[in-house]
């Protein structure tokens, strides 16, 4: 068991264990309170266009920490200076070599790509919302705004999943994070939600920063995302929320793989990402409307979905905050439910075809966990976006059988409920597992050549 110094406070530890045990063990894991009180200094492995190892790193300090590469100190660069009040801290990077076998931050590993990937974790919307015009979620309460506990609880089960011997004392989940790295950890956006002032006497959320600030994108992100750190690489992916009229500033400073530029863009360029041989196309819809299609619109993500065909390899996955397809609960009448349908502007642009070598789509967006299987040569549409936001209301009308986008959906599940997924390699498909706050099962299904199979 080692102390991770500057970049967290967190341990990794543990041994070989029953899965009833993990379960145990996790589930204290997320009972441990909100465990959102920032340090200010944060280290993590980010995976950017082919793959590109980017370390990062915040600090309070004048200067950026040291990078050491197999033993070697590597200078790392300024990505962003300190601009208070709104950003006091230093943001720092640095490239890592495709060949490096182990790199660190200020004595803090950093979890670098395995050879190859066969298993990940997918997480998204997880900021606590305090936004006008919207319920005021309790910020101060971890059943209420759960990501802390989930972050814990996704950073020791994706580890679990290896199979691999442990060091230590298991039962200290809780208090520690994987020994050993595992695979992948995707977020699919929507990182800071905290956008308004806590409402005067309301204890929920009572302190809590507001504002597109250092602050805000610590207690909503960084601080409770700190085990996912010493995990696993990330794949990020920018939301809504991110877009230039939010927290864009937040995502370009902090977040984004590319060399950050002067003015804040609405629109950046689709990537492709090689981890471990499983290719992940990682797609900006931010900017697309909701409410409306606009011509001006479609026609600049017409273009980025060429690029998707261009990019896209076998086995790829694209990555896109808001889902190609997918129902949202619209309220009733006469009695019945009534379901809206999104992103129709993704849809028209890309005229409801992907490349072939397409297999999956993972969306968040709508803060529900929803699985669309189709009955035409279509890949299926994974929604995950119930990481701690405060949930969209049910959808209770059965999905199979409803139509969408010129095509029947042939298997449809979904929940309101807080929770992640899982993928695990299977053969040539996926086993897919969506996940409570303890890790337990909700459901599980195969997705392979297109394909839907639940159980």
């Amino acid at each position: 068991m080692r102390n991770e110094g500057k970049v967290g406070s967190w341990y990794r530890s543990g041994a070989r264990a029953s899965w009833s045990a993990l379960l145990l063990a996790v589930a204290t894991a997320s009972g441990c309170g909100g465990g959102t009180e920032g340090s200010g200094e944060y280290a993590w492995l980010q995976l950017g266009e082919g793959g590109e190892r980017i370390a990062r790193a915040i600090t309070h300090e004048v200067l950026c920490p040291v990078l050491a590469v197999d033993g070697q100190t590597v200078p790392m660069q300024v990505r962003a200076k300190p601009s208070p009040p709104a950003f006091p801290v230093l943001t720092c990077e640095a490239t890592i070599p495709p060949g490096a076998t182990s790199a660190s931050i200020a004595g803090g590993d950093l979890p670098l790509p395995r050879d190859v990937t066969e298993r990940f974790a997918v997480i998204g919307d997880t900021g606590c919302r305090i936004e006008e015009g919207h319920a005021t979620q309790d910020c101060n309460d971890p059943d209420a705004w759960p990501f802390a506990g989930l972050a814990q609880v996704v950073a020791e089960l994706v580890s679990w999943f290896t199979g691999e011997p442990r060091r230590g004392d298991f039962s200290s989940l809780a208090q520690s994070i994987a020994e050993l790295d595992p695979d992948l950890i995707v977020h699919v956006g929507d990182y800071l939600y905290r956008e308004s002032p806590c409402p005067e006497g309301d204890a929920g959320c009572a302190g809590s920063p507001y504002g597109y600030t250092w602050d805000t994108i610590e207690a909503d992100f960084f601080a409770p995302a700190a085990p996912l750190f010493s995990a696993a690489p990330l794949v990020l992916t920018r939301g809504n929320h991110e877009s230039c009229s939010r927290a864009g500033a937040v995502w370009f400073r902090f977040l984004d793989t590319r060399p950050i530029e002067p003015e804040c863009a609405d629109y950046t360029q689709p990537y492709a990402v090689d981890v471990g041989g499983l290719p992940f196309v990682v797609f900006d819809s931010s900017a697309a409307s909701d409410t409306s299609v606009d011509p001006t619109q479609v026609q600049h993500y017409s273009e980025q979905f060429e690029r998707v065909r261009n990019i896209a390899g076998s086995r790829s996955f694209l990555v896109t905050h808001r889902p190609m397809w997918v129902f949202g609960h619209a309220g009733e009448q006469d009695g019945q439910e009534v379901l809206f349908i999104d992103n129709e502007t993704l849809q028209a642009a890309s005229d409801n075809e992907l490349p072939a070598g397409i297999q999956m789509v993972l969306s968040g967006h709508v803060h529900l966990f929803q699985l669309l299987g189709f009955d035409i040569a279509r890949p299926p549409q994974l929604v995950v976006g119930n990481s701690g936001t405060d949930l969209d209301p049910a959808v209770t009308t059965p999905l199979a059988g409803l139509e969408m986008a010129g095509a029947t959906v042939a298997v449809g599940d979904t929940l309101d409920e807080f929770g992640f997924a899982t993928l695990e390699a299977q053969g040539a498909g996926w086993h897919l597992t969506w996940r409570d706050m303890e890790g337990g099962f909700l459901g599980t299904c195969t997705v392979a050549q297109g394909q839907v199979t639940c159980p």
